[in-house]
């Protein structure tokens, strides 16, 4: 039987996220199955560089997944910021989830992308192996008419219906009308739907690639996904649609910039049903003292707080607000928001 899942978030593997499903408690893993977005390695793109880095950085990957993923979880594997320049990028999804299925000893679902399908139509049979697959399309970058198309592709090579999900990926909608954007994505849905693969899954992400340009102090940014998401699923065609986001990222690669010439707001994103409630402070480099903890005393004040026991970002928020423990860091601030976003999404669904 295919896998199942309410809640698919997208996301980066970065610190601050691995720590965030570490903390997730067991009941609140049971609708979760996240797909990881490996990020660049250390090593230019040719066969020969890749090859001999590949064994140390998923030594590296397996270790990090071992420790923040159950082990009934499957790892939902996409390779497409690995080596983006490098040509063969199907062989390299195949060694990478080969060598993770191995080594991790666990499941490990590959991500296929629409770009590599129709690049390597004729060569999909090399990816096979895997108990299942997702498809993951993105929006922008084909036709609705085109999506049953792509599934045919990677069935023609073997791969069953019954062993592919669909992912349709809007990407970044920051700011964008719910009304429009459902108007774009839903003949993408049907299309998906219509395919009768294993499952299909709605996904966007509307944080803000970054907090320049907002005021210090408190305000609330739309979660235009989660918006389009209850309007879809307002239709009876739409009963069996899944759910996905970037959680309290945008789907934008991280830029690959020098950590001393970045200062970072002290900051927290805070979940909401239909919102993120944004607290910021000042710079986090040479900045007040005490900047976090005045945040979370605000937030333990405000009616969106959940209360501690909500979630492992809840409690620590709680921690914080009721001693001096320093600003944190970015990869703790990710962490608790990325947490309370988890389990707010997990549950609502």
């Amino acid at each position: 039987m295919a896998e199942k899942w309410k809640y698919m978030p997208l996301l980066k593997w970065k610190q601050g996220e691995r720590l965030a499903l570490k903390n997730l408690a067991s009941s609140q893993w049971e609708s979760i199955v996240p797909l990881i977005e490996l990020q660049p390695i250390v090593a230019a793109p040719d066969r020969d560089s890749l090859r001999s880095a590949l064994p140390n950085y998923l030594a590296k990957i397996a270790k990090e997944m071992a420790q923040a993923i159950p082990n009934d979880k499957p790892l939902v594997i996409d390779v497409r910021h690995v080596a983006p320049g490098y040509p063969g990028q199907l062989g390299l999804l195949k060694t990478v989830c080969a060598q993770l299925e191995k080594v991790a000893k666990r499941r490990v679902f590959p991500v296929l992308s629409e770009a590599v399908v129709s690049r390597h139509a004729a060569d999909l049979s090399v990816i096979d192996g895997f108990d299942e697959y997702v498809l993951r399309i993105q929006t922008p970058l084909i036709e609705a008419a085109q999506v049953q198309a792509v599934v045919k592709q990677v069935v023609g090579s073997g791969i069953a219906k019954g062993r592919l999900h669909v992912v349709v990926d809007q990407y970044s909608i920051v700011n964008e009308d719910p009304k429009a954007r459902l108007a774009m994505v839903r003949p993408y849905i049907d299309e998906a739907l219509a395919a009768a693969c294993a499952s299909t899954t709605v996904v966007g992400g509307s944080f803000p690639a970054n907090l320049i340009g907002f005021k210090q102090g408190m305000q609330d940014l739309p979660r235009v996904e989660w918006a389009v998401w209850r309007a879809l699923k307002k239709s009876p065609s739409h009963a069996s649609l899944r759910y996905g986001d970037y959680t309290v990222s945008n789907p934008a690669p991280v830029p690959d910039m020098d950590p001393k010439m970045v200062n970072p707001s002290v900051a927290i994103r805070y979940a909401a049903p239909d919102h993120w409630r944004l607290f910021k402070a000042g710079g986090f480099k040479k900045g007040k003292p005490n900047q976090y903890q005045n945040l979370c005393v605000l937030l333990l004040g405000d009616s969106v707080y959940c209360g501690a026991a909500f979630s492992f970002g809840d409690d620590c928020y709680d921690k914080a607000a009721n001693a001096k423990l320093g600003n944190g860091n970015p990869s703790s601030w990710r962490r608790d928001a990325t947490s309370h976003h988890l389990v707010l999404t997990a549950s609502t669904l």
